[in-house]
């Protein structure tokens, strides 16, 4: 269809900005923020000369890619918790993005370049389990009993409506033949087109040695999972195009690419400094900030890239535009939250043989994640709740941290029985109210996407911006690099221009 010029062809990934070297010379320019936006920023324009500041109010580099460890402190804006993990180079908690898409050239180019080692993470796994209160008498079903049985209950009605040919088209009967041979292989249909269940949806006793021919499971009720929500996306999620069976997670935990920026951009970026005011001057602009000693400096910039997410930029003075204050009050944010535990037994592994992957269920909780690293060790951090449902990280957000452990405990019984006795140590974040944040993602509301969302893809004078927020792929890493990488490009266009 591309070639027949039937559909656009997308533009390839050509690598990061290519600036000539020492292009930005005497130019001074400040980034706010050193989340991934900010730091490749930073790291693009110094490799060309620019004389680039960095100003974070946290004391860590990363923004929202942020690993938790035992020790750690997680701070919201009314609670405090200790992370109280052990030790361990798998006992971490990736409380920001998680996994990487294998198309995400991008900062997986920076991940090469960088040396951060990857390892596959298993995103979708057949041994995981579907729960719902409302169907199969509240009991979790194994994943892969779901998936294969919607599909042969599916491919038995397809194969009725084309042996009648109740189709919307004719068909040829050669046509016909092969397309009853399809839904048959599909479905796992048995020669009369009927569905009688399949080793594919797993067995009550497994097959072994001698006479161990094992025993398939009985087919469930295809009403009963019509009842269920299992198909409203839980059984097709792992084939949307940013998501797969398996994707790609730092060795380690996800902030190793925070570090390596942070490492090759070092004094460059001054921690624990916070924004207060942006104003733009005749020549450029001033950022004035607050360092940790709440002594108020200021620091002048030819230009500046903002990458602070909108809904903490609102709350900056400054002097934009009103279009662009309007646009900047126009983006909503996701209020996801995360909850880990610790399990002192990897009871996914010894009890149920899960080795990574996601088990679903309409509780609150939502997800439950298993680690893909530590195969086999004897401990592990299990990810016991990942919401990101407005409603429902509102309501996680009102409770206690405390409480929050609490009802992800009672959750996930309805998943694992026993639950409670197997993980501890659990801690939580409400991404709404963490500070410097205020929000997951992005979540640009049709309307601004429109028409706010280009208005900030344009500089307001020395003011660039950049971000996951100013991307197609909002929520993702990649989203953020690619738009730091328009904003150094605008920037060195127009420092060129300048030069003549």
């Amino acid at each position: 269809m591309a070639a027949m010029g039937l559909l656009p062809v997308p533009t390839a990934y050509a690598g990061p900005p290519d600036l000539a070297p020492y292009s930005g010379n005497g130019v001074r320019v400040v980034v706010l923020g050193a989340g991934i936006a900010g730091m490749t920023a930073a790291y693009e324009l110094s490799k060309a000369g620019y004389a680039c500041t960095v100003i974070e109010g946290r004391r860590r580099p990363g923004g929202r890619n942020w690993t938790i460890r035992g020790g750690d402190k997680v701070e919201e804006s009314d609670a405090v918790q200790r992370c109280s993990f052990d030790a361990g180079e798998h006992m971490y908690f990736n409380a920001g993005p998680a996994r990487i898409p294998h198309h995400h050239k991008a900062i997986l180019g920076y991940c090469k370049d960088f040396g951060v080692a990857l390892e596959v993470i298993v995103n979708d796994n057949r041994a995981t389990y579907l729960h719902g209160d409302g169907a199969f008498e509240g009991r979790p079903l194994p994943n892969r009993q779901v998936i294969h049985d919607s599909r042969g209950f599916v491919a038995e009605l397809l194969a009725k409506a084309i042996s009648r040919d109740a189709l919307a088209e004719d068909v040829s009967v050669e046509d016909k033949d092969r397309l009853l041979a399809f839904v048959r292989s599909f479905g796992a249909l048995t020669k009369d087109y009927s569905y009688k269940g399949s080793p594919r949806a797993g067995y009550e006793d497994p097959p072994g040695a001698g006479l161990s021919q094992g025993r398939l499971r009985e087919p469930l009720s295809f009403k009963e999972l019509l009842k269920s929500d299992f198909w409203e996306y839980k059984l097709y999620y792992s084939e949307r195009f940013e998501q797969a069976a398996t994707m790609l997670q730092p060795v380690g935990g996800m902030d190793r690419i925070a570090q390596a920026f942070a490492r090759r951009l070092g004094e460059t970026i001054k921690y624990d400094c916070v924004a207060k005011e942006i104003r733009k001057t005749g020549n450029g602009a001033t950022v004035i900030y607050q360092d940790g000693t709440s002594q108020k400096l200021s620091i002048e910039a030819d230009y500046v890239v903002c990458t602070i997410p909108l809904e903490v930029l609102a709350t900056i003075t400054n002097d934009l535009a009103p279009e662009f204050k309007s646009a900047i009050a126009a983006c909503d944010y996701v209020k996801a939250a995360k909850i880990a535990f610790q399990a002192d037994r990897r009871f996914w592994e010894e009890d149920h043989q899960i080795y990574g992957g996601i088990s679903w269920t309409n509780r609150d909780i939502t997800q439950i994640w298993y680690p893909s690293a530590g195969f086999h060790r004897d401990k592990g951090v299990l990810l016991g709740a990942y919401i990101w449902t407005n409603q429902i990280g509102e309501r996680f957000g009102r409770l206690t941290p405390e409480q929050r452990l609490e009802a992800a405990v009672i959750s996930g019984e309805n998943i694992h029985p026993g639950y409670r006795l197997q993980v501890s140590r659990g801690v939580s974040v409400c991404w709404h109210k963490i500070p410097y944040s205020q929000g997951a993602w992005a979540d640009w509301p049709p309307g601004a996407r429109n028409l706010s969302y280009h208005i900030l893809n344009r500089p307001d004078g020395p003011i660039h911006f950049a971000g996951e927020h100013l991307s197609y792929l909002t929520g993702w890493q990649e989203g953020a690099v690619l738009s730091a990488h328009a904003a150094v490009r605008a920037i060195n266009d127009r420092v060129k221009a300048r030069k003549g």
